[in-house]
């Protein structure tokens, strides 16, 4: 069984780690762990939520914990009992040198789709006819689970996308860029999602500016941002998904937690699968 404290410390080093490139040359403390970079694994060694993130969303730049280092400090069934034989405590590992090696990320960078949460929808060819009908649907369906997962929504609008939010080619001009006026999605019925039942859908179909919506629709019913994820997608159909991005540790009053993939009735972590 999952000891949920050592797994949320484990995966926000996942998080921390990936944000490393570019970073100073100065060598971060403490022990250190090799994540499972996907461009170089095979694909039976990805993580389910890996496979959701690049097959369905098509969001690159995350890495998977490596299974054996799962087994390593205690996150898989069969090990009670986290290894302390590296010097190194589960807090080390997670909060230590790399937590610390994020504040040396030069500031003025643009963030990638990968570093913010997600949202997006596939509508089943049922419910719509077209791609039009498709987005109607969605944004109807996306206010009316966040009227019931929430106290008070926030009046902050979304708008469907059809690339993820800081993805190249999200905007056809800096001026729609300015208005955050997205390219809508378009064309016909597609096959399924991964984690979707069979059928043909209408999608992906992306809720831009979601990550803003969330901070404060969390706010306004005083929740933390993972658990309004968990609230929010409680509430909506099987055929949305949502990417959360984790928060590594800043400081003493941001409590981290781990990045994951949430459908109804699931949250998959980044844990790289057996050989």
């Amino acid at each position: 069984m999952i000891e949920l404290q050592h797994i949320s410390r484990l995966l926000c080093s996942a998080l921390a780690a990936t944000l490393l490139v570019g970073c100073a040359s100065k060598e971060p403390q403490g022990p250190q762990i090799t994540l499972q970079d996907p461009e170089q694994t095979p694909r039976e060694r990805w993580s389910d939520a890996m496979r959701i993130l690049r097959d369905d969303l098509g969001i690159k730049g995350m890495k998977d914990v490596p299974v054996e280092t799962a087994r390593q400090y205690g996150l898989i069934a069969g090990v009670s009992e986290p290894a302390r034989g590296n010097g190194g405590s589960m807090g080390d590992l997670a909060f230590g040198g790399i937590g610390a090696a994020l504040f040396l990320i030069p500031t003025g960078q643009s963030l990638g789709s990968w570093q913010i949460e997600q949202a997006a929808a596939w509508i089943p060819v049922g419910k719509a006819s077209n791609m039009d009908e498709a987005i109607q649907v969605a944004m109807k369906t996306w206010d009316e689970a966040r009227s019931r997962a929430f106290k008070e929504p926030t009046t902050i609008k979304v708008e469907p996308s059809a690339l993820p939010d800081n993805s190249p080619g999200q905007y056809a001009s800096p001026k729609d860029r300015f208005m955050e006026n997205p390219i809508p999605p378009s064309g016909g019925p597609v096959d399924r999602p991964s984690f979707a039942p069979a059928g043909k859908y209408y999608g992906p179909i992306f809720i831009s500016n979601f990550h803003r919506q969330l901070t404060m629709d969390a706010r306004g019913s005083d929740t933390k941002r993972d658990e309004a994820m968990r609230l929010l997608i409680a509430q909506l159909p099987e055929w949305f998904v949502i990417y959360n991005s984790g928060q590594p540790k800043a400081g003493r009053r941001i409590t981290p937690f781990p990045p994951s993939i949430l459908v109804t009735g699931n949250e998959y972590n980044f844990i790289g699968g057996d050989e």
